[in-house]
This record gives structure tokens, sequence and C-alpha cells, in this order.
């Protein structure tokens, strides 16, 4: 037979080899597991830190009293529900949803450290104040102003968020449509929160600003990785 005439050096040599590549596989999973759950963790607690900080320096006083268990419970969820996206590597052939969910996470965890920044937190009322949004309240009404507001903000935000979470060890660059429904997913309750007690032609304008705003963002972070080679 065939295996009989294997000498015993040579069946044992492959048998040490096999289980050597599978102990090495397994080690550099774990390894690698390690720094994903690292990553993870890091990555959920940026963007946690984000919408706390949006809830816990609004003022509530014009609010319902449920309203911070409410806004708390929605972005808690969409920040766990898009965190797996990113932990899991969740993606089909055409829709790059890990990478996409890393950019909305940047982007809230800045939206709220930005915001926290801001010397008014209620921002639409900052915004009024301001020499560029009283001029385009008084030119078009709030509902221009704040719509120009939600593009800003969100392009900014979009755009380095897109820098910073496009992996350059994904090969190619990914459209900006999918991080930018994922960024605008993630912001959507705080233009809910911010804009209450105005009316809904100005929940609507913002919101648009920030669905705008987010794609030509994140259009715009993608495409500066991509012309210094990051991408």
């Amino acid at each position: 037979m065939e295996g009989e005439n294997t000498p015993p050096e040579l069946r044992e040599g492959v048998r040490s080899g096999i289980i050597a590549a599978v102990a090495q596989d397994a080690e550099l999973r774990g390894g690698r597991t390690a720094r994903l759950l690292a990553a993870a963790g890091a990555l959920g607690a940026f963007a946690a830190v984000g919408f706390v900080l949006m809830l816990s320096g609004h003022p509530f006083e014009h609010h319902p009293p449920w309203h911070v268990v409410v806004f708390s419970a929605v972005w808690s969820a969409l920040v766990v529900v898009v965190l797996a996206l990113a932990f899991l590597r969740v993606r089909t052939p055409s829709l790059p949803l890990a990478r996409s969910a890393v950019v909305g996470l940047i982007g809230l965890g800045m939206a709220g450290i930005c915001g926290a920044a801001c010397p008014n937190q209620h921002l639409l009322e900052w915004w009024c104040t301001t020499e560029v949004g009283s001029q385009l309240s008084l030119a078009g009404g709030l509902g221009l102003s704040t719509l120009c507001f939600g593009i800003v903000t969100s392009a900014f935000v979009g755009a380095v968020a897109a820098f910073v979470g496009l992996s350059r060890r994904r090969r190619g660059q990914i459209r900006p449509l999918l991080p930018a429904a994922m960024l605008l997913l993630l912001l959507s309750p705080g233009v809910a929160l911010q804009s209450y007690g105005t009316s809904w032609a100005v929940f609507g304008n913002w919101l648009l600003g920030t669905g705008v705003g987010s794609y030509a963002g994140v259009a715009l972070g993608s495409g500066v990785r991509a012309r210094l080679g990051l991408a």
C-alpha cells in the first residue's frame, strides 16, 4: 500500500505541522477577537458619551418628563444595533454595513462633544443668535436657517468621521450613501430633541439638512482618504 511506504518521520512531520498550524490559527483568532473587543468597547463608549452629552446638557424645562427616558432608550438601542453591525463586521457584496456603522458611531460621538462645547446647549437658540443664523432667519425664516445649520454641522462631523473611520485595511472606496444613512440614523434623535417645541417644518428642514450634510461630509472625507492613498 502507498500509505505503508510513507516514512514514519514524514507522517509525523505532516501531523506535527497540521497541529501547529491549527494551534497558531486559534491563537491568532483569539488575539484578533481580543483586539476587536477592545476596539468595539472604545467605539461604543465614544458613541455613548456623545449621546449622553447631548442629553445631559440639553435644557428639558419645556419637555414632558418622559422625554429623557424615551430619548435615552432610543439612542441606546440604536447604538447597540449599530455597534453590533460594526463589531460583527456585517456586510454583503454591495452593502458595507460594518464600515458604515463605524462612521456613524464616530460621528455621533463627535456631535455630542461639539454640542457640549457649544455656549448654549439648546443649539437652535444659539444658532439663531449668531450673525449667520440670524441673517438666514430674516431672509428665509427659521426653516431655512435650520436647514443650513443641519448641512454645515453634519458635513463637518461626517467628513471627520469618514476620514477617521474608513479603515485603510479595507480595499476600495465605498459609496457615501450608506455611511451617511448610518450617521443620519444616529443623529436623528438629537434633531428631534433639539427641535422640540418649534414646528414640524423646522424639524423636517433640520433633518433634511442633516441628511444632505452627512452625505456631503462622508463623500468629502472618503475622497480625501482616497487622494491620500488611505482608502
